[in-house]
């Protein structure tokens, strides 16, 4: 079985993250952040690729106590429209990758 369709293209929030734009005023970077993100979709939505939204343990996880690295609840994705990519990766910080439903519920352990 091949994998048609348009190729994957792989998202990090160092992409489009709110901490990627200047904040003159308040919630502008979150504003800007929600314009990249849109554009990416749109063209996702075109058909031009499909997104790979990828939450990094080195990067995007929160820092709390009770945190689950496993949990893709307990990442910082910036605005929600990033949870609108075709698929949801974690990787975590060894390197290895697991893809993640996009269901409100916990997953199974690794």
């Amino acid at each position: 079985m091949s994998d048609e369709g348009p190729p994957w293209r792989e998202l990090t929030s160092d992409e489009y993250g709110p901490r990627n734009f200047p904040d003159s005023k308040g919630g502008a970077a979150w504003v800007a952040s929600s314009e990249c993100l849109r554009g990416l979709l749109q063209r996702q939505h075109d058909g031009e690729f499909r997104l790979r939204l990828i939450l990094r343990e080195s990067a995007d996880f929160r820092n709390f106590p009770g945190r689950d690295p496993n949990w893709k609840g307990d990442y910082d994705w910036g605005p929600d429209l990033a949870l609108c990519c075709a698929e949801i990766w974690i990787e975590r910080k060894n390197g290895r990758r697991k893809r993640v439903d996009t269901m409100s519920t916990r997953p199974m352990p690794w």
